[in-house]
């Protein structure tokens, strides 16, 4: 005969599931609390935009972004300036846009930046310095934005006596392998969830609007201007230990999004991941904190039903197995209906169970291969952006 206390191995394997489930519905309910930027009409003085885009050696991307890039539209009364600056390109990026300038030059401005360090970061000051407006929208070369996804953007950075903030939208892969597809909804649902609970961390510079004079202020990227990365999250962390709301932007028609280019494979996209992952140990210790909880959490609800499905529990030992199984349909909920919001399509609740589990070995392969490497890797190029 089983007595209550033979129970307790059985419900304490289902506290890390338990414990997954709330960190989900939490964020999900923040999520569908978020503040919504509105639009709104600027007095005439502040009806214009700084549209930025930085590249190195990527003039395949640079083509195939510019009328898109170029072709975006504002509202009569409004003044828009395109900023691009070559990064050191030597793939024949200056000549093209020397060509550009002269036969489209009209608020275009070109800057040619002087390479020295890796990343984009001192590229970027150098684009922002030539802007002649406060509001700024940045994008990267492998995007292919929406006809009105810069209005749609910068409109919502409010007017000048507003309180400052900084605006995240999302970027997400159109088309590739699959699971980087699911990699950058999962990432993009983590940031965008998290900013909404008033704990952002992380940005994305593709899809990234705020206001000159708030960067200023911050400081530009002079915190961590040593790094290849960070010129989006660590500068998102910045403003917001500066007071700085940051705000997830959802693209509220077709024409405002702002999808990237896939990966061109698994290989290729498992290295982006990597060259990601090296500003992590760079971040605040509450992003850290509540990063490296979110990634224990699933090996620790399979660990746990693995445990079950094995015997180790002897009595109850469906209990994990079932606590597991309602964490993954709860992931799943959370994630489709996130996905629905940002209009992504794909079927988003198989991959849940399938390539959630395949994302979290690759996760970890990742960050092995990252902090096994080279203490100098950030000090190299690994990108043609970078």
């Amino acid at each position: 005969m089983t007595s209550p206390s033979d129970w307790i191995p059985a419900l304490t394997a289902s506290l890390p599931a338990l414990f997954r489930m709330g960190w989900d519905l939490g964020l999900h309910a923040a999520w569908r609390r978020r503040p919504r930027p509105e639009s709104t009409l600027p007095p005439a003085d502040d009806r214009a935009a700084s549209l930025i885009l930085c590249v190195h050696n990527d003039l395949e991307a640079l083509r195939r972004i510019w009328p898109k890039w170029r072709g975006q539209r504002f509202p009569d009364g409004w003044e828009a300036q395109w900023i691009v600056v070559d990064d050191g390109s030597t793939d024949g990026t200056a000549d093209w846009l020397q060509d550009r300038l002269q036969q489209e030059g009209d608020g275009l401005t070109v800057v040619h930046h002087a390479k020295q360090r890796p990343g984009k970061k001192e590229a970027l000051g150098a684009g922002i310095a030539a802007a002649r407006h406060d509001r700024l929208i940045l994008t990267d070369a492998d995007c292919l934005p929406g006809p009105d996804w810069a209005h749609s953007m910068v409109s919502r950075l409010g007017r000048p006596d507003a309180p400052p903030h900084v605006l995240l939208g999302f970027s997400l892969p159109d088309g590739g392998p699959a699971w980087p597809q699911f990699d950058a909804l999962r990432v993009a649902w983590q940031y965008g969830s998290l900013a909404a609970a008033g704990a952002p961390y992380m940005g994305v510079g593709r899809n990234l609007a705020y206001r000159k004079s708030d960067w200023e202020r911050i400081g530009g990227f002079d915190r961590h201007l040593d790094l290849a990365s960070g010129d989006d999250d660590l500068f998102v962390q910045d403003a917001s230990a500066m007071g700085l709301a940051c705000w997830p932007v959802v693209a509220s028609e077709a024409g405002a999004v702002c999808p990237t280019q896939p990966a061109t494979s698994s290989v290729d996209a498992f290295r982006r991941k990597t060259r990601h992952l090296t500003t992590a140990p760079h971040y605040g210790r509450r992003p850290r904190w509540t990063l490296a909880t979110d990634a224990l959490l699933d090996p620790l609800v399979a660990a746990m039903a693995v445990a079950g499905a094995a015997g180790l529990v002897h009595i109850g030992s469906w209990i994990p197995l079932g606590a597991a199984g309602l964490a993954l349909t709860v992931r799943s909920a959370t994630l489709s209906s996130f996905a629905r919001d940002l209009d992504h399509p794909g079927s988003t609740a198989l991959r849940a169970f399938g390539l959630g589990p395949l994302r979290w070995a690759l996760l970890g392969l990742a960050t092995l291969s990252t902090f096994t490497s080279s203490p100098t890797w950030t000090q190299r190029a690994p990108t043609n952006r970078s």
